[in-house]
């Protein structure tokens, strides 16, 4: 199982460098250095809760609207 949850982790980084590549919003930047990071921790440690932090961070990010910023 380990195993498992160590190349999901990879697909996650994979998938978040391409968001990376892509046009530049901050929130998807973030969301997606913050997805890289936590895919990172889970292939050093195999703890599927990280992974699964990870990969709800990135799809909320990606669930956001395109260039959408906080608005005071």
């Amino acid at each position: 199982m380990q195993y498992v949850i160590q190349i999901l982790a990879a697909i996650l980084i994979g998938i978040s460098i391409g968001a990376l590549f892509g046009p530049r919003y901050t929130a998807r930047f973030i969301g997606s250095l913050a997805a890289i990071v936590l895919a990172l921790v889970t292939i050093a440690t195999a703890n599927w809760m990280i992974l699964a932090v990870g990969t709800a961070i990135y799809l909320f990010v990606m669930l956001l609207p395109a260039g959408a910023t906080s608005r005071a």
